[in-house]
Order: C-alpha cells, then structure tokens, then sequence
C-alpha cells in the first residue's frame, strides 16, 4: 500500500517531492527511491516527478482508490515548487482547524474580472499608493451589472457565467502559490450550500499567500500589483459569486480574506513587513475587510505547537503589515 501511496502524492497540484518532503507527509522516502529504479519516478534535481509510465500508473491507481485526481506533470522551476510544498506541507501541520475542515491549496486554479491593466488603477508617489480601483469604468460597470446587496440564493452558476461573459469581461487566471481554505465548526455549516460558490469559499477564512524569493528587491509596487489581483478577486466574489454571505457567513459570524508574502527568513520578514507597513491601510484598500501579512519559512519550519486554530497559528507566526502599522 505504501507504493500506492507514495506516487500517488504525485498530483497535479503537487508535481514535485523530495525525499525530505516526502517524509514530513508521513511517508517513507526510501519508496520513492525504489518507485524511481522501477521507472514510475523520474529523478528531476533534488527530488523526483511522476515519468510517462508512471502518469498512466497513477491514473490508474487513483481510479482504484476512487480518487479524481490527475497527474503531475513535470515543473519547470524546481525551487519553487519545492518551496511552495513545503510552505503547504508546514501549513497543514501547523493548525487543527477547530471543530472544522481545513485545504491547503498549492497553485489553485482561480480567475478574475475585468482584466484591468494595474496602471489604470493605482500609482505610487512619495511612499503612498493611489487607487482608482473603483473609478475604473469596467470595475464600476461589474459593480451595477451585480448588486453586493442581492441574495444568491436560487441563482445559476451557468446564468451567472452566462452574464459575465456577455459583458466582454476579459478573463485572467490567477494562481497565488497558497490558499488555505479554513472552516470551523463544520455541524453548523455543512448544510449550507450555494451552487455559485465557485472556489468553495462560503463559510470558510481563506488566506492566501505568495513566496517572496528576493524581499530585498520586492517593493510598493510590487506588493500594489499583488494587492491588484487580490482586489479584483474578491471583488468577483463579492459581487458575482456570493452577494451577501462573502464576508460575513450564514450564521453572521465574519469569513476573513487575509493575504501573506512568505520569506525565508524571519529577519526578512520583519524588514518586508517594515517597509510594507509605511503605506498603511492604503495599501489594501480597494480589498476592504481584508488583511496583509509576512511570514517565514524560518519560523514554520521550527514551530514547535500545533495551534488549536488558525486564528492563533496566525498570532503565533505572521508580522502585521495593515495592523497597528504606520498609517493604520
């Protein structure tokens, strides 16, 4: 069962292990090895990815198991791939989920509308950012065409997508390299479903997050055209997809949006979120309720308590750029 087990972590989602990855999921590395002598395993750099003959073992395999998921491919950027499992890896052992479900997402497959270039709606002068994000005529011609206010109960997802795509809206696929999709208390909740719920984030915190590989260089306008996506987003979301129950869920209780650039190292992060914070509360305006914060791969790494929640997991590791900073 192992053997079945082990290629079968070669998802589309998860395309690339390394023997140190493989075993902080609980699995035997040294099954890898062997998978790889047999041909189902490719050795690619530090780590492996799934071969030809082990694409069509895996769909197999995943079929016995009545599993839908599909087989990795082979990345191009190996290191961040790595860097982007292990993050996820930390993230699902670093918090329960209290009383609830929790999904850690590597490279979800999301979308927003209109596709504004971000020159139309910021600009960065003297350390403050700028948005017109809500001026933009195509974002004010999405905001009238969907009421925030509406219900989406008995509403059609087809009908919806059939609405968004006779306006001309211009698509983008959007990826962050994390979503963690948090739901507590589950009995309360499991009941309530929406067929327009796309992504599966009704009722749920989601905390979505980008590695930041060279934070020296990564400066306002770069965390601007981060915060553009994002904005854009939940903007769909908020709009289209879930009216009404988007912020605050079914049982009127608040679903937070929460965004992390993740660094290396803790100093990084410090310094990241230093500079970050200088723009205030501007600097996620346009995504209001929301909240921007750093993180490091360091501090996952040696976390040593499994926290109750997310909530405290958050307490524990993450630096506030939008809390309690300059220009709060």
């Amino acid at each position: 069962m192992s053997r079945e087990k082990v290629l079968l972590l070669f998802d589309e989602e998860r395309p690339f292990w390394t023997e140190r990855l493989i075993g902080m999921a609980g699995e035997d590395p040294a099954v890898a090895v062997s998978l790889a002598r047999e041909g189902l395993l490719k050795s690619l750099g530090r780590g492996f990815c799934l071969s030809e003959e082990g694409q069509i073992v895996f769909c197999r395999w995943a079929a016995e198991s009545y599993l839908e998921s599909l087989p990795g491919g082979e990345p191009g950027d190996l290191e961040l791939e790595e860097l982007k499992l292990e993050t996820a890896l930390l993230f699902e052992r670093g918090f329960k989920g209290f009383q609830g479900t929790k999904r850690v997402i590597v490279s979800p497959r999301l979308e927003y509308f209109p596709g504004v270039p971000p020159a139309e709606i910021f600009s960065i002068s003297e350390g403050s950012i700028q948005w017109r994000f809500f001026e933009h005529p195509l974002v004010a011609k999405l905001v009238s065409s969907f009421p925030r206010e509406r219900s989406a109960e008995g509403e059609s997802l087809q009908e919806l997508e059939r609405r968004v795509n006779s306006m001309d809206a211009n698509r983008v696929h959007w990826s962050p390299h994390i979503l963690c999709i948090n739901q507590c208390d589950y009995a309360y909740y499991w009941r309530s479903r929406l067929e327009t719920d796309r992504w599966g984030l009704l009722n749920a915190d989601r905390l979505f997050l980008m590695l930041v590989r060279d934070p020296e260089s990564f400066d306002l306008e770069k965390a601007a055209l981060d915060m553009a996506s994002f904005s854009l987003f939940l903007l769909v979301n908020r709009h289209v997809y879930l009216p009404g129950c988007f912020d605050i869920d079914v049982h009127q209780q608040s679903a937070f949006s929460w965004w992390f650039w993740a660094t290396g190292t803790r100093k990084e992060a410090m310094d990241l979120a230093s500079r970050l914070s200088q723009a205030g509360r501007g600097l996620i305006q346009p995504a209001e309720p929301a909240d921007a914060w750093t993180i490091s791969i360091e501090d996952l790494r040696v976390y040593g308590n499994r926290a109750e929640s997310f909530y405290e997991f958050v307490d524990d590791l993450a630096i506030p750029v939008t809390r309690g900073g300059p220009g709060s």
